[in-house]
């Protein structure tokens, strides 16, 4: 059986740049992470919804909870200001499409992209290659014990025990989404056999449905959420992003209501 590799780390010295510097030019070895705080944009909503396309205003007003709803607007909006940038295209022209591996990417230029959010924060990854992101807000009254035999091996349960429990549990769990999302398994019954320790590790290729070399690195959007990103090894420089909304808003003109 063909085995693959999944490096895995945690980088603790993020360099969050300034988006207005990003040049937009992605080379085959670059992912872009861009990190979006919602509450910070609320004042956005109007211009987000204006590029919306009808199904998707639809599946927002499907949320019963405002700030889900806001949740879903402003990183909808954000995504397709965003990949406008990339492509060169308006905003309301980006055509999103489901690839051969059923990982979404934008119809004319075939980018590759991936969307987390949980709490206060958004992040978006976008790359030439398959990526997966995830982030999730370390809730300490979360009872994770609960699901840790379904979906951890011993030795991932026996670190989340030793260690600061809580936070190594959304450490371990966000890189598990990671890779499942640049990867398109799904969380299923195999969720336990997915690495998550640091370190090098040797897969079935049958596992992941691929036969690429994987990275995982961790790191903190802030004090309060964890966050994994999933790259192919190929993809060897990680740029990290904060989003300036009201520069991305001005660089298309806004279509006439």
């Amino acid at each position: 059986m063909d085995q693959i590799k999944v490096r895995i780390g945690f980088q603790d010295d993020i360099l969050w740049q300034n988006g207005c510097n990003c040049d937009y030019t992605l080379t085959d070895d670059r992912v872009d992470i861009w990190r979006i705080k919602i509450s910070s944009n609320l004042e956005f909503i109007d211009n987000f919804f204006r590029v919306l396309m009808y199904d998707e205003i639809l599946r927002a007003n499907r949320y019963v909870q405002k700030k889900d709803r806001l949740r879903f607007v402003i990183s909808r909006g954000a995504l397709r200001y965003l990949l406008s940038q990339y492509t060169n295209l308006a905003p309301t022209s980006i055509k999103f499409v489901v690839s051969t591996n059923k990982k979404p990417c934008v119809l004319q230029q075939n980018l590759k992209y991936n969307v987390s959010h949980s709490g206060d924060w958004v992040l978006i990854a976008v790359s030439n290659s398959e990526v997966g992101v995830d982030t999730e807000e370390m809730d300490p009254m979360f009872r994770y014990k609960e699901i840790l035999a379904d979906n951890f091996n011993r030795d991932e349960i026996n670190y989340i025990a030793h260690q600061d429990s809580i936070n190594s549990f959304f450490l371990l769990w966000t890189r598990k989404e990671a890779l499942t999302k640049a990867t398109a398994i799904g969380l299923d019954d195999n969720l336990k056999y997915i690495p998550s320790l640091n370190g090098d590790h040797e897969v079935n290729s049958s596992l992941l449905s691929s036969s690429k070399n994987w990275h995982l690195n961790s790191f903190k959007p802030d004090e309060q959420n964890m966050a994994s990103v999933a790259t192919e090894t190929t993809a060897g420089q990680i740029k990290y992003w904060d989003i300036n909304l009201e520069k991305l808003l001005t660089s298309f003109k806004q279509p006439v209501l």
